[in-house]
Parts: structure tokens; sequence; C-alpha cells
């Protein structure tokens, strides 16, 4: 009865926390389903090879990977996208717009999500929900001889990187660079990519991820040199371009694709059982936040508390793919640690639980 009472009191505690406090730090993405493509005019020819661009952008972002459009039943769909088109509209472009666009009209589509996502799971192609993990990307600019970290709304490097995000369905921060960032990290650790002083000012910023890099132009065109801090996960990497615009663009991509590796899945139409012990639950709100973390994932289609100790909580959880996705999920989390099996009782439930240490 004691284990009963602790459970509902769990539960009850924990829908007030949800409600008054963010439980978990990946953002919903409005728009994942709406996208813009630039036109010459409001024909019925031009606006029907728009829309089939704009859905063909949307498929990417909602299954992850631009090798969706390799599929023969996705390219057939693209050449029907008015069918799955939920409305449409118009923006006349500045003529400071006309410059980017090269086009005098902007035509803005949005899609039926629902028939998005039934699309990519009878093609078995994997989809990706709008719970998307956040990133803070702090950029170390060298030109001509001078170091600077890019700024949300004024570099080009900044811009670039909210560009392709957008393109690829990523919530993305870039840093103010104001007298709280300064005094926190400085152009050296982000050139330097020492993680410590970064990972310590990007706590204010509340993302999933971290990004640090250093850009510099060459003879040849830009490098660009990154680490990447995805929880219990981690990327170096380096990308080129003729442009700024186009080394970053790619290094944007590849974290797209690397996260949408662990959290895009092939939906199937079972539903089977796992179990996932997390111990360390020293408080309400921790709890509150391994439940949204769980109900947050692409794969999860249900998440129940079972059995409730001190400190710890066995869920029930309802899949629709197969578990190793579950698993490359969780991995992603910078508050979950995978912990050996030794604590646990012999119940059957327990014995095959996926266990992981929580840290706040």
């Amino acid at each position: 009865m004691t284990h009963l009472l602790k459970l509902a009191c769990w539960f009850a505690l924990s829908l007030l926390f949800l409600t008054i406090a963010p439980a978990s730090r990946a953002e919903v993405m409005k728009d994942l389903y709406t996208a813009s493509w630039p036109v010459s005019d409001q024909t019925t020819q031009i606006r029907a090879r728009a829309l089939g661009n704009a859905f063909a952008q949307v498929l990417v972002r909602a299954s992850g990977h631009e090798r969706v459009l390799n599929s023969a039943m996705i390219q057939n769909s693209i050449a029907n996208a008015e069918d799955y088109m939920r409305l449409y509209s118009y923006k006349k472009l500045s003529f400071a717009e006309q410059k980017i666009y090269k086009k005098p009209l902007l035509l803005k589509v949005s899609f039926e999500p629902t028939a998005i996502t039934n699309l990519l799971k009878d093609a078995g192609q994997a989809v990706w929900n709008n719970n998307r993990p956040s990133g803070v990307y702090w950029i170390a600019v060298d030109e001509n001889g001078e170091r600077e970290i890019a700024v949300d709304g004024q570099d080009a490097e900044a811009i670039a990187v909210r560009k392709q995000a957008y393109q690829r369905g990523l919530p993305v921060t870039l840093p103010l660079m104001d007298l709280d960032d300064k005094s926190a990290v400085s152009i050296a650790d982000v050139w330097g990519k020492f993680l410590e002083p970064v990972n310590r000012a990007s706590r204010r910023y509340n993302a999933d991820y971290v990004v640090m890099g250093s850009l510099s132009q060459s003879t040849s065109g830009w490098q660009g040199s990154w680490v990447v801090n995805l929880g219990n996960d981690g990327m170096r990497f380096t990308t080129s371009g003729a442009t700024s615009d186009q080394a970053v663009s790619k290094m944007v991509d590849r974290i797209a694709d690397r996260l949408a590796m662990k959290l895009a899945v092939v939906l199937t139409s079972e539903t089977t059982t796992d179990y996932v012990l997390i111990k360390g639950l020293s408080s309400i709100e921790s709890y509150a936040k391994v439940q949204s973390l769980l109900n947050n994932l692409s794969m999860v289609s249900s998440v129940n508390a079972i059995e409730v100790k001190e400190n710890e909580v066995l869920f029930e959880i309802g899949l629709q793919s197969a578990s190793q996705y579950l698993i490359d999920a969780l991995e992603l989390s910078s508050n979950l640690r995978k912990t050996t099996v030794d604590s646990l009782d012999n119940s059957g439930n327990s014995q095959q639980a996926l266990v992981y240490n929580w840290r706040d």
C-alpha cells in the first residue's frame, strides 16, 4: 500500500510540474510541415513545380534524411504534392529580398502532418516527430586575421546556421555574446574547442547539445573544424566550401544527419513493450523530466510508471520500432548514464529493463 500511495503522489505532483515548468529541453517545431519556395508568378504550372519542391523539403524534415527522396513511392508523391497540401499563400518580396531569392514572389505551403506520416510509414521510411533537440552553436570566425564569435542576428555565419537549420527542422540558438557570455567564455576557448568553459557558458541557453567550431579562409576557400557534444555521443569533423555559408551549411547537415540517425525511426504497425529503469531520481521534478523525455521520443507510443522504489522508477514503454532505436535515442540525453543491472530485483520486468542513472 505504501508503494501505491507513493506512486499516486508522484503521478499527481509530476502533472503539476509538467504544467508549471518545461520538463524537457527539446523544442516543438511548429512549422515542420510548412515550406516556402520562390516563384516568378502565380500561374498553375509554376505553382505545381514549386509545390513539389516545397513538399520535398518538408519530407526531408519529417524523415530526417535527404535520402528519403530516393524512394520511388516518395518521388511519385512529390509529383502529386497537391494531394497532401493543406493551404498555400503568396508573399510579395521586397527589393532586398528579391536579391536573395532571385524571384518576386514567395509561395508558402502547409502540408497535412498525418498524411505525411502515413506516407513515410507506407514507403518504409523513417519518421522524426516535431519534438527536436535544441543546440547552441559557438562559431569562432577568423577573417583577415581578426577573430570573433558569430553573434545571432548580426553575422553571416549565424544567419547561415539558422537558414540551414530551418531547412532541416532543427531548433538552434546562437550566443548573444553579451557581458554574461564574454565573462564565461573567450574566443580562444571556442577556437580551441575547450569543452568545459563552453559547456558552462551554454547552460544559460538550456540546450540539448553544444557545437564548437573554428572557421577560417584560405586560398582554396573556407575551412571549418567542428566539435559537437551530443550528451553521451560526440562528433569531430571538418567541412569546407567556397563561402563561409557553404562550410556552415555542411556542418548543420552533418549534425542533422547524426541526430536523425538516433531519433528518426521506421515505425511498425505493431506495438511492442520494453522496460526502462531510471535510478537516482531525487525529486519530483526529475521524475517529470524523465517522463517527458520518454514521451517525446518518436518511437514511443506510451509511457507508464509501473513500479516506484526509493529514488528509482520502472517504466513500461510502448514501442513502434526495434528496441535499438530506443537505446540510441536515450544515449543522446546528457542526463542519463547507462549502468549495470546488479541491483535489480528478481521480478521479470526488472530483469528485462534497460537501466540508467539520472543526473540533473
